[in-house]
């Protein structure tokens, strides 16, 4: 297969080196060597083609939340996603079903139409449901639990599976170099600056490297000398058997901190979040399979009979705010991060040309700015009221 081709030697340099070959690094590879014409991009990742949280996750494309700045993110990433296939000219079968935030409590049903005065100040558009646009949208959802909905008809699912592959497949048609199992064991700086990375005992130099290692950005952070605010943590996710539809948007129960959607096998993939201590592990545990049960039966009352398939987890890197840190480090000139991401799979493609664009050019976009990596040392951290994680 295209991902499993067999190992070269390593380069003994690069333009720029990618460490992170999920959807944030194989994003801005191809747009490096696609829209830039950089002739030697050299991805690496420690682990296995879609081994990462770019193949763990929900598969839910979000377009807008509810304060400027993570509106503007994702309605940018939004805009690669429907865009994506015909670009990269690989199907990454993003499919425009729609994105719902439900509100459960009146309060937050208030935190819904605030949300929809930024969508409109933007030009986003998005809508607030009446009690027949719900019935309409979400026949099998318990009304009576529900105070107001905001849906996003812009935006949609997209399986992991298929989006990796395009891009796996764009990226090295562009003559990128993407290695797996490859681990970067140190980093190179001279003079304070990066110089390349060490795999093994091989050098290879490159002026520029961005890190996009999800989970592991603090550790790599701390491999190569600076600090990155946040830790590592897992985030769980299952799947139900499958059954006729009964929900047609992606879904952010923003009460229940609980996101589902249904796949075109029937299958509902989804979870909510338990308040546990963050676990830096793969392994699932009982409480999230039951808090994400409870909140499926209390909405959807006919999903009471339904089983569980498949329960996992996925790595994520979680910052104070949930924010992602994109660009490059105050501490370490040419050494460039896209970390924090709790929506890393949704913000990819968007992050990926806006990551390219500024190592490039040495612009950075105004969309991108907000998420500088010294926001917290500024005193601007970047909360959102509707995450749901």
């Amino acid at each position: 297969m295209a991902h499993t081709a067999p190992q070269r030697p390593l380069p003994r340099s690069a333009s720029v080196i990618i460490v992170g070959g999920g959807i944030q690094g194989l994003a801005a590879a191809y747009n490096l060597a696609a829209e830039h014409r950089f002739g030697d991009v050299l991805v690496l990742d420690a682990g296995y083609w879609q081994g990462g949280a770019s193949g763990r996750n929900g598969s839910l494309i979000r377009g807008a939340f509810g304060t400027p700045e993570w509106t503007g993110l994702f309605r940018y990433s939004a805009e690669q996603w429907r865009g994506l296939s015909k670009r990269i000219g690989h199907n990454v079968m993003f499919s425009q079903r729609g994105y719902t935030m439900v509100a459960e409590k009146a309060s937050t049903a208030h935190t819904l139409r605030e949300a929809r005065k930024v969508h409109a100040e933007l030009g986003i558009h998005s809508e607030l449901l009446s009690h027949d646009d719900i019935a309409r949208l979400l026949p099998a959802i318990d009304r009576g639990q529900v105070s107001g909905a905001l849906h996003l008809p812009d935006s949609g699912i997209a399986p992991h599976h298929a989006a990796m592959k395009g891009l796996l497949a764009a990226a090295r048609e562009q003559g990128v170099d993407i290695r797996y199992r490859t681990r970067v064991t140190a980093f190179e700086r001279r003079d304070n600056r990066i110089a390349g990375v060490w795999v093994g005992d091989h050098l290879v130099r490159a002026s520029t490297v961005l890190v996009a290692a999800g989970g592991h950005n603090p550790m790599m952070a701390d491999l190569a000398g600076v600090t990155l605010p946040g830790h590592g943590t897992r985030l769980e996710i299952m799947a139900l058997e499958p059954l006729r539809p009964v929900i047609r948007p992606g879904l952010a129960i923003i009460d229940s901190l609980c996101y589902l959607h249904q796949t075109p096998r029937g299958e509902i993939v989804g979870a909510a979040e338990a308040p546990e201590s963050p676990h830096f592990t793969l392994r699932t545990d009982i409480p999230v399979m039951a808090t994400t049960a409870s909140v499926y039966l209390r909405l959807f009352p006919q999903l009471a009979d339904v089983r569980i398939l498949r329960h996992w987890a996925g790595l994520i890197h979680a910052t104070p705010d949930y924010a992602p840190l994109l660009g490059e480090h105050p501490a370490c000139p040419g050494l460039w991060f896209s970390a924090g991401w709790s929506y890393g799979f949704a913000g990819g493609p968007g992050a990926g040309r806006l990551m390219a664009g500024a190592i490039a050019t040495g612009t950075i976009d105004p969309v991108m700015r907000p998420f500088a990596i010294d926001r917290f040392d500024r005193g601007m951290p970047l909360t959102d009221p509707t995450l749901v994680l």
